[in-house]
């Protein structure tokens, strides 16, 4: 039996049976469904799945303070929002400190006294910076975060690896976009479910269709789609609510259609599948309860904090 296949190829045909758009129709092209689904997903699809609280999309990055103690949000978290904080004291045993948060108006009308470094921070525009500010430099600071999917590319700018030559840095591809050049960044998506990462970025050496040479091909795998950097020919969320981005996308174009009759039966199926897939993204463990540790309360100097990071 044939292995199943994800991705925006699958996506759009989806699209097209919850609507019963004729292919010969002339409202929507391939990009436009693209378009009308990278809405959906940042909109409504990613936002449902966290509301679970169940860590999907949940990143890291670990970063070196300066004597500022300012760190600047990733570019890459949803909403410029983090998860948590935490200094890492050894990295080796995973030995962290959560730092609390301290509300700006503290910060900006008393102040705290009596801490010691990195003892919290606080949220100014796109940065935390860590309170107070006394010899910040040289601190390992993780930020968690939640991680912008990538957006979607419509199926002409993608390729998927059919084989790879690890000494020459050579991909083939099954197709080869046009309008690639030498120079252009791309990543690399798993075929596989959970559709993760597996180059993050190379760059175009050679071009020679239907071969790519790549800065390298560290991480690569035969069946990768490859997509110019930022673009992921596959929706990174749950199989399971594929279906429930193609309903909301099939929804949205049957408002562009005028057909209000049908767009409202579509929200109707979007809604039940909707309840289907929090059921079965909202326990990710069902057989190991959480175990319920108190949060570091106040604010407190650094050697009390003893959370451990997660």
């Amino acid at each position: 039996m044939a292995k199943p296949q994800y991705n925006n190829k699958k996506l759009i045909e989806s699209i097209k049976r919850r609507c019963s758009i004729p292919t010969s129709q002339l409202t929507y092209t391939d990009e436009d469904f693209i378009l009308l689904a990278n809405d959906e997903l940042q909109g409504e699809v990613v936002p449902l799945i966290m509301s679970t609280r169940e860590e999907y999309f949940v990143e890291y990055i670990d970063v070196i303070s300066d004597s500022t103690g300012i760190i600047p949000i990733p570019s890459q978290a949803v909403g410029a929002k983090l998860r948590s904080v935490a200094q890492v004291q050894n990295a080796d045993n995973l030995t962290l400190i959560n730092l609390p948060l301290i509300n700006l108006d503290v910060i900006a009308g008393i102040g705290v006294e009596g801490l010691s470094s990195s003892s919290g921070f606080y949220i100014q525009n796109n940065s935390i910076c860590l309170y107070p500010n006394l010899s910040m430099s040289g601190l390992l600071i993780r930020l968690y975060y939640y991680k912008r999917t990538l957006m979607l590319a419509e199926p002409s700018m993608y390729g998927q690896i059919t084989s790879i030559n690890v000494a020459t840095s050579t991909i083939v591809l099954n197709n080869l976009p046009t309008s690639w050049v030498v120079g252009d960044k791309i990543n690399a998506i798993s075929q596989d479910p959970n559709f993760k990462l597996t180059m993050e970025e190379a760059t175009i050496t050679v071009l020679s269709s239907p071969s790519v040479v790549l800065s390298s091909v560290i991480g690569l795998n035969v069946g990768d789609y490859i997509s110019l950097m930022g673009y992921s020919s596959i929706p990174q969320i749950p199989v399971e609510a594929h279906a429930y981005l193609a309903q909301l996308t099939a929804a949205k174009a049957l408002e562009g259609l005028g057909d209000r009759e049908g767009m409202k039966a579509a929200l109707e199926k979007a809604n039940s599948l909707k309840d289907s897939l929090l059921i079965m993204t909202s326990s990710r463990v069902d057989g190991s309860p959480k175990k319920i540790v108190s949060p570091n309360g106040g604010v407190k100097r650094a050697s009390s904090l003893r959370g451990r990071g997660f």
